[in-house]
């Protein structure tokens, strides 16, 4: 019987730090190498691995996104037909297991413990296809602009005059750059039957515009990576989860952590319009309230709208139809 093998890799712009999960050790004593991150250094993994007599083939790769640094590894092993899994970094950085030195080698022994301990749970990746690669790309390097824009927008506030009016210079160039992007992502989907079907689904549901159209189609691959519309909601933060131990302890549902931070602060401001002009979410988030007017129950509520809101957007994708709006007589 083969048996089976869980390799961590720690993606960095020059080289691949690489860890073999090791039963029954600490992270230190899993066996390590360090490859190029190139075509090279891929076949000198698979040839350090056939040293350790590791088969290749019954591997589980482990690794972080960390954008176009891990393009060619997912590409290399996609090709090659290996199980590998893409992790969020927070996933990593949370991580329960925290030696006190922190470097590339015990990340990658962290990924490695990480697939054997949610070897169960975890789903595994696949390369894209031209159209969604492209569209991934480019909905990275929105976010990357927005993200720089907030920082500048933030600065503008604590600043004087002189430093306000070269920042506000910054801002257009940066509002110029997402509008750039936001209108090549259009003509991507416009140019996609299936993608096009698929937002428009999406943006007849009160509350999912342009950009939590975009991050589901993309996040989610056309909705094909996840299965359920719990899954993605656990994905971006929205889905509440129970704690258990023995018969005393009994954590109250709270989602995770560990999720996609953007994906979700967008899918808040979703939720905060459909509360507004969404009779039927609306009424669901009073009821949620109950007449309380304190920070915890209002989080709770918005939190509960969130989730409607997924649950809406799988179900318009999946059934192939434009979301019916909730009418009063």
């Amino acid at each position: 019987m083969k048996k089976d093998w869980y390799v961590g890799i720690d993606v960095s712009k020059k080289w691949l730090d690489v860890a073999i999960f090791v039963e029954n050790s600490e992270l230190k004593g899993y066996s390590h190498t360090q490859v190029g991150n190139n075509k090279s250094g891929y076949k000198e993994l698979l040839e350090w691995l056939k040293e350790h007599d590791v088969d290749a083939s019954t591997c589980m790769y482990g690794m972080e996104h960390t954008g176009f640094y891990s393009d060619g590894l997912q590409h290399f092993l996609d090709k090659k037909g290996y199980k590998y899994t893409m992790l969020e970094p927070a996933v990593i950085k949370h991580y329960p297991i925290q030696p006190r030195e922190k470097n590339d080698r015990l990340d990658a022994a962290k990924i490695a413990d990480y697939l054997f301990r949610f070897k169960e749970i975890i789903k595994f990746s696949r390369v894209p296809d031209k159209t969604m690669e492209e569209l991934r790309n480019l909905h990275r390097e929105r976010k990357f602009y927005v993200e720089d824009r907030v920082v500048y927008l933030n600065r503008k506030q604590v600043v004087g005059k002189e430093e306000a009016k070269r920042l506000d210079k910054i801002i257009s160039l940066l509002d110029k750059q997402v509008e750039s992007i936001e209108e090549k992502i259009r003509d991507i989907i416009r140019n996609d039957e299936s993608l096009m079907e698929s937002y428009l689904y999406l943006t007849s549901i009160t509350g999912i515009a342009f950009v939590n159209a975009v991050n589901a189609i993309v996040i989610t691959q056309n909705f094909t990576v996840f299965k359920t519309a719990r899954d993605y909601a656990s994905y971006i933060g929205v889905a509440p989860h129970t704690k258990k131990s023995g018969t005393t302890v009994r954590w109250k549902p709270k989602p995770y952590k560990h999720c996609d931070l953007t994906a979700k602060a967008d899918i808040s401001q979703a939720a905060k319009i459909a509360i507004v002009h969404d009779v039927e979410l609306k009424r669901f988030f009073e009821r949620k309230c109950n007449g309380k007017e304190d920070a915890d129950t209002i989080r709770k509520a918005m939190n509960a709208v969130k989730f409607k809101l997924v649950l809406r957007m799988f179900a318009v994708v999946k059934q192939k139809h434009e979301y019916r709006q909730f009418t009063t007589k």
